[in-house]
């Protein structure tokens, strides 16, 4: 470790967080060396998520928990707008060949433990006080936890890896849910170097096929290599996304949707591909290629990509893989110069670029002819069902359905538990594709408003008890009510007397006067023996969306 190296770190912690970080907290007789320690170290942590989640620095500052009572948790940051929940571990090490103690790193994945489980007393108040926040996040099943270890050192032994990764093999089982970065001497230098969040971007880029707009703000626009792409994000990862709505989501159908075009048709990319905005504070011609519009070299300061963030970081992923050659793909890119433009005019370009005509998966479900036909045979039961996307807000009750309801009612109803556990795993996949399974499975000639209407009734029924237990509950408890609603009806769907679900049979709402509230009762405190009983040490959450535990759960129960 070079003295120069931490020097330069030091400086910059003492000069950017100096009376942003609170230290009330320590002891009256706290020593000034001390006082530093605890400084230097509380200040790492907020740096760290400055550079790696890219938080405000007041933002980084405030989020630090550091103290007596915080379990080996040093930080805790929401980053609500890009699903993360950034848990951090900070040492400040000034030793050379200073290392940090495998206790500390025990007692850190404990307390995560504790945090997942929603177990505020074990915690102090600066914890404590943010319980609704951590909750919101907890209760988020597309968040995903960041654990940052923050130091000043070189590396992490193995003893150091030991408890880290056998708890990354606990909680992720199946999927990547809790993911681990290693934010060491290097990082912190580098990003000294690259700068934090709100340090600018200047970079040149060269487009081919190039045009531009002179009026009223300057814009060009044209081709650019996804090879020239992944350099870049190589270079600044997700920094390039902090003014967008949404950073890279990582996997999801939409992406790899974009990696499977990249991949088998790298020729066809520019034509399915929505394609990149970029604004910049200025942007301006390089006097290389001269007019000619097959190639243009441009130099750009101040950029952030404001739409595209997806595209660009599926080519970033991609690029680690040496079989694939990005430069085979173009990706069209809009640079618009926010020079002279008018206050706020950037941020409109961002939600605009977001937001107008957006359409949605789930849009193109209203042309399948099986939900008109379920439309006006509900229609003749009193009951609208909205299965087009509309401005007006749909409040689901006895005369109104809502797509997404009725299709999470028809899941749980289907005999395979794998479609309710997507309701809760990611209930897209359920529309995703109106030709193929699961959509086929759920909406066909054999689905009648009777049978819809069924379902629907039971489903609300069992939501709306767990939701109380909810709300009476806290801890592991609360988490399984939260999230257990679609497992739950799944399992009374498939056990309750088979007459319910008869064509013929019209006198459906006895069995809710008389068996249901029992069936649902025992079913519900069943599920909360056999999560405990089995697994004890995972996330609620993702008990609830995996496949492999919920059909173990249902072999348990059934």
């Amino acid at each position: 470790m070079s003295t120069l190296t931490l020097n330069r770190i030091k400086n910059f912690l003492d000069k950017e967080f100096d009376g942003k970080i609170d230290l009330s907290n320590l002891s009256p007789n706290c020593s000034p060396e001390d006082k530093e320690k605890q400084f230097r170290s509380r200040a790492l942590a907020a740096y760290s998520l400055s550079v790696e989640a890219f938080a405000e620095v007041d933002d980084a500052a405030e989020s630090v928990t550091d103290g007596y009572g915080d379990n080996g948790i040093d930080a805790i940051y929401y980053d609500e707008s890009r699903h993360n929940l950034w848990i951090v571990q900070s040492k400040f090490i000034n030793k050379h060949n200073g290392g940090i103690d495998t206790g500390e790193i025990g007692k850190f994945t404990r307390g995560i433990k504790n945090l997942i489980n929603a177990e505020f007393d074990k915690f102090n108040d600066k914890i404590k006080n943010r319980q609704d926040e951590i909750l919101r996040a907890l209760d988020d099943p597309s968040v995903k936890i960041q654990l940052l270890m923050a130091y000043t050192g070189k590396g992490l032994s193995k003893e150091n890896l030991e408890p880290i990764n056998e708890f990354l093999k606990e909680q992720n089982d199946t999927e990547e849910l809790v993911v681990f970065s290693d934010f060491n001497i290097d990082s912190a230098y580098k990003g000294l170097v690259t700068g934090i969040n709100s340090t600018p971007i200047n970079e040149d880029f060269l487009l081919s096929n190039w045009g531009y707009i002179e009026e009223p703000y300057q814009s060009y626009y044209g081709q650019i290599a996804g090879s020239d792409l992944a350099a870049l994000w190589d270079k600044y990862g997700a920094r390039l996304f902090t003014k967008n709505i949404r950073s890279f989501l990582g996997s999801s159908s939409v992406n790899d949707d974009i990696k499977n075009t990249i991949v088998n048709e790298p020729e066809n990319f520019i034509y399915f591909n929505n394609g990149i905005t970029i604004l910049g504070e200025s942007i301006k011609k390089k006097p290389q290629g001269g007019s000619a519009k097959n190639i243009g070299s441009f130099s750009c300061k101040g950029i952030s990509v404001v739409n595209g963030a997806q595209t660009f970081g599926s080519i970033g992923l991609l690029s680690q893989n040496e079989d694939i050659d990005l430069s085979k793909i173009n990706v069209f890119v809009k640079f618009i110069s926010l020079e002279g433009s008018k206050e706020g005019f950037g941020e409109r370009i961002t939600v605009a670029t977001n937001t107008q005509n957006k359409v949605d998966k789930k849009d193109f479900v209203s042309l399948d002819k099986e939900q008109e036909r379920i439309r006006n045979e509900l229609r003749l039961e009193n009951i609208e069902y909205h299965y087009k996307r509309t401005q007006e807000k749909i409040i689901p009750n006895d005369n109104n359905y809502t797509f997404e309801e009725v299709t999470f009612s028809l899941a749980c109803l289907w005999p395979d538990v794998d479609y309710s556990t997507l309701v809760k795993k990611q209930s897209g996949k359920l529309w995703e594709d109106p030709q193929q399974e699961p959509y086929t499975s759920l909406f066909n000639t054999n689905i009648s408003a009777l049978k819809i209407m069924k379902s629907v009734k039971i489903f609300r029924y069992v939501s709306n008890e767990m939701g109380n237990r909810a709300i009476a509950s806290s801890g592991r408890k609360r988490s399984i009510n939260k999230y257990g609603n679609a497992f739950v009806t799944h399992i009374v769907c498939q056990t309750i007397p088979q007459k319910y679900w008869s064509e013929t049979y019209h006198a459906y709402d006895e069995i809710f006067k008389s068996d249901l509230p029992l069936i649902v009762e025992g079913l519900i405190d069943k599920l909360h023996q056999l999560v405990e009983d089995e697994y004890p040490d995972s996330m609620i959450v993702y008990v609830l969306r995996n496949f492999t535990k919920c059909r173990n759960l249902k072999t348990l129960i059934i």
